[in-house]
């Protein structure tokens, strides 16, 4: 029993598969225009988002249980801004996600961005 118990521990680990996340790049709308504009970088999987916060210099994890989640949306509350997240489908059209930047405490859209989201495991 402890042999069949040990290989089912060694095995186990190989056969088993973490869910996907998504990779989220964004350009801002502007960089249409010739305006030079980092692209921007989020991580999305099932348990956080997490956006790259430049002060820090490194990724910032918000909880999922966080998120104002819809059926094409999400929307992620900063400290200082809003981001939020839609996927839009015209006919004829692939499906789009765009993403804007709201400032709540001024009640204005500051950037609107257009992502491309790509599977792949999260770190």
């Amino acid at each position: 029993m402890k042999r069949i118990l040990l290989l089912i521990l060694i095995l186990f680990p190989s056969i088993v598969y973490a869910d996907l996340g998504l990779n989220i790049y964004c350009l801002n709308i502007k960089t249409v225009l010739g305006e030079k504009h980092e692209p921007l970088h989020f991580k999305l999987d099932v348990v956080s988002f997490q956006y790259f916060d430049k002060n820090k210099n490194k990724f910032q994890t918000i909880g999922v249980d966080k998120l104002e989640v819809g059926k094409d949306y999400f929307f992620a509350r900063l400290p200082d801004y809003e981001l939020g997240f839609q996927t839009t489908k015209f006919d004829g059209v692939d499906a789009r996600m765009m993403m804007s930047k709201y400032d709540y405490k001024n009640d204005k859209f500051l950037d609107h961005y257009a992502c491309t989201p790509q599977k792949g495991y999260i770190d």
